[in-house]
């Protein structure tokens, strides 16, 4: 505080100093740069007054707030206001000497007749002159800063796509701040009329369809996406007309997360592969009216997950009165209750472990909570080991979803949801078979109970535990291999937020039984994925990183169905959701099969279990 008034008293100081500077020199040019003794003395007589006027003016434009080397065009047009002011001052003041010359107190003129006017030509010059002379000092030091500044000599020469306000302010934060390792070069835009126009002195070199051939030209390293909506098929079409380039590919924030203080211009990440998701992700809000959460017990299985811990965050927004946290792993929900106690001070949040299939345990945690909704996303995914240990898909996915169900039943839960995945349609593994399985209990017992029971069935969700993605991040990393299963393997992809946002706004359907899905566009091939995901990461495919394909593994197929054939299929009002009724078998002989599966599960009987699953599972079969 000490050393910001001593500073603002420095600034005054310099500011009058220059202020009398700007009177002399009025007076020098004025008189031809001989001041007469008589002018002299005008001079000293008529300084305080100017000084007075003009520093408080500079008080009342705030100008001994701010900080010189943030010099703005704010506090620019604050020094040319306050200096117009002062000077039409200082001339309604010297049209009042003009006509009442005593009442200044000004030196007499030589003659000893009258009182020594102040020449009008002073009066204009020294406005223009203190106006300069402030202004100057003002900006003096920023300029001296920006001239100070030098980009490393390793600086990555980026080109910006999009010349736009978002393109503008990254060119702009790269100039002010080269330390940060990026030198601009030019742009590229589609907009014909900013071709060959110049913004902070770069070049708009052309359209999207030319920047292969300036990355060449200007030996660029760095891509820089600046272009809020760039549809993500345009982004992987640049991807692949520059995969025979060495760049890195950069998405700026976009100018919304600017404004709102999301992040700043500089914090240019680097293009991630839901970026490449092949269309736009699907935005679904529970709008208000419909908020069935407000007020709720909510008791999320899995919370740990990845599924899981994006789902209870979401659901805290929608202001439940207590959010039950269970898990099986202590550490991931330890995490997500640590995440919760610092983002969601206001949410009453408790952390449980507990396994899904221990009846008693979950008995009790009913009768203490007594949740009223339930999200079930517990469960055992990676196909290969479940075909390894059935056992213990049975026992986590179908006796475990069997466990949760009956108690929603018993304890009359408004909604019961389960989470549920595109594998379960004509399932080839263990994991999409017992998955099928829960969605059969689920709306089996529905047909009778009046807890509302629903299942919301979906593809890959990018980078959750169980997707390629991180896998294959790794494995770049690593210098390579990726490793693939197959070149024709086909996935449906979603983000986690998509996941969530749609098991969210099913929830708030009225109807109970169905089986509901998202529109995710067209399946997406792995092997296209991979190459993207090389180049997006500065290499080149099967050049810097080899592709190595495996074969399928136990229980995988090549491309992955949303429904069965015997399912049809209805579009929601939202128009992205679709659903279905859900199949159902006859209760009680569904809980004499399950019970049975259960039972070769506790006895480790693999060939059982699958010879079960196939008899309840009409579609189900190995290739």
């Amino acid at each position: 505080m000490l050393k910001s008034k001593i500073h603002r008293v420095i600034l005054l100081l310099l500011d009058a100093l220059l202020i009398a500077v700007a009177l002399g020199m009025a007076y020098l040019i004025r008189r031809d740069f001989r001041i007469e003794p008589e002018y002299r003395l005008q001079y000293l007589h008529i300084l305080p007054f100017v000084l007075f006027i003009r520093i408080l003016l500079f008080f009342f434009f705030n100008l001994y707030k701010g900080m010189l080397r943030y010099a703005s065009v704010s506090e620019l047009v604050a020094i040319v206001a306050s200096s117009i002011i002062g000077s039409v001052i200082f001339v309604f003041c010297n049209l009042i000497l003009e006509n009442f010359p005593r009442l200044g107190g000004l030196p007499i003129h030589p003659s000893g007749e009258s009182v020594l006017r102040i020449p009008w030509g002073v009066v204009a010059m020294e406005g223009i002159l203190s106006m300069l002379l402030i202004g100057g000092e003002r900006f003096s030091r920023r300029i001296l800063l920006t001239l100070s500044r030098r980009t490393p000599k390793n600086a990555r020469r980026a080109i910006i796509i999009g010349a736009g306000d978002q393109g503008e302010a990254v060119a702009r934060e790269m100039k002010k701040y080269p330390s940060r390792g990026f030198r601009p070069i030019c742009f590229a835009d589609d907009n014909p009329a900013l071709r060959g126009k110049h913004i902070h002195g770069l070049p708009v070199i052309g359209s999207l369809d030319e920047i292969p051939e300036a990355i060449a030209r200007y030996r660029i390293d760095d891509v820089i996406v600046a272009i809020t909506h760039l549809p993500p098929k345009k982004l992987s079409q640049i991807i692949q007309d520059c995969k025979d380039a060495p760049v890195t590919f950069r998405i700026a924030p976009s100018m919304q997360d600017v404004i709102e203080g999301i992040v700043e211009v500089g914090k240019i990440r680097k293009v991630d592969i839901e970026d490449l998701l092949g269309r736009e992700p699907v935005k679904l809000t529970l709008p208000e009216e419909r908020n069935y959460i407000r007020g709720e017990t909510v008791l999320v299985t899995g919370a740990g997950g990845s599924i899981g811990s994006e789902l209870c965050r979401q659901l805290a927004t929608y202001n439940p009165s207590r959010l039950l946290l269970l898990g099986k792993g202590e550490n991931s929900i330890y995490e997500i209750a640590s995440e919760f106690r610092y983002n969601f001070k206001d949410s009453e949040m408790v952390p449980i472990i507990a396994d899904v299939t221990d009846e008693q345990r979950l008995r009790g945690i009913f009768s203490e909570y007594k949740p009223t909704i339930c999200f079930h996303a517990a469960a055992h995914k990676h196909v290969p080991l479940m075909e390894m240990y059935p056992q213990e898909a049975i026992k986590n996915n179908v006796w475990g979803t069997m466990t949760l169900a009956r108690l929603a039943d018993e304890f009359k839960l408004k909604i019961f949801l389960l989470i549920s995945t595109d594998k379960a349609v004509n399932p080839t593994s263990v994991m999409g078979a017992t998955k099928r399985l829960a969605e059969l209990i689920v709306f089996s017992l529905g047909e009778k109970s009046k807890t509302r029971f629903l299942a919301v069935r979906f593809g890959n969700v990018l980078g959750s535990r169980g997707s390629v993605v991180p896998l294959f991040k790794k494995q770049i990393e690593r210098g390579g291999p990726v490793t693939l299963t197959d070149p024709n393997v086909m996935r449906y992809f979603m983000t986690i937020p998509e996941a969530v946002s749609l098991v969210l706004f099913t929830g708030s359907m009225r109807d109970k039984g169905r089986l509901f899905l998202l529109d995710m566009g067209e399946p997406v091939k792995i092997a296209d994925l991979a190459k993207n995901l090389i180049t997006l990461s500065g290499f080149d495919p099967e050049k810097d990183i080899d592709i190595v394909y495996t074969g399928l593994r136990p229980g995988e197929k090549l491309c992955e169905d949303l429904l069965t054939e015997l399912e049809g299929v209805q579009k929601s009002e939202q128009g992205k959701i679709f659903f279905t009724r859900g199949e159902t078998l006859d209760w009680q002989k569904l809980q004499s099969h399950i019970e049975r599966l259960k039972s070769l599960a506790d006895h480790s009987d693999k060939q059982g279990i699958l010879k079960s699953l196939k008899e309840l599972i009409k579609d189900y079969h190995t290739e």
